[in-house]
């Protein structure tokens, strides 16, 4: 029988492709306009226009469930890779003063959300699905606020 074999299995730059275009299709159907720079040597992914015609830039990333499913987290920096027969190094650098936005995608739970860049660190990001163990609510970044 010939059919469909199914979806391959996507590698980094896959995933990223498709989290960014689940992401577009959220933000355009939120209302806003979507501008997408041309090549791949810029800090954003996108440029988002809103209801004030004011244009903000935004870097996408994949987000993925904690092993306690309590919180989503993504990276909030970007890992750059140097080779050399001697040895391997990657250096981390944040994105503030580069972009405005991060627009996260969670496969996980199918949802896309727009947070600042200044609500985040910039070596890791957090985003809690679930109440604290001790209900800390001080400085805890609610999923639902950011929601697209």
């Amino acid at each position: 029988m010939m059919g469909l074999a199914g979806p391959k299995r996507l590698n980094h730059k896959e995933m990223g492709e498709r989290s960014e275009a689940i992401i577009i299709g959220g933000l355009v159907y939120s209302g806003y306009t979507i501008l997408k720079p041309y090549g791949e040597n810029q800090r954003y992914d996108l440029v988002i226009e809103d209801a004030n015609r004011q244009f903000w830039r935004v870097q996408c990333k994949t987000a993925w469930l904690s092993k306690d499913q309590k919180t989503i987290m993504f990276n909030p920096c970007s890992n750059h890779y140097a080779y050399t027969w001697q040895k391997n190094t990657m250096t981390r650098r944040h994105y503030r003063g580069d972009v405005e936005y991060f627009a996260v995608y969670s496969p996980d739970l199918d949802k896309v959300y727009l947070i600042p860049v200044d609500r985040v660190g910039t070596n890791q990001a957090t985003l809690r699905l679930e109440p604290t163990a001790n209900q800390q609510e001080k400085n805890v970044r609610w999923a639902k606020d950011y929601e697209v």
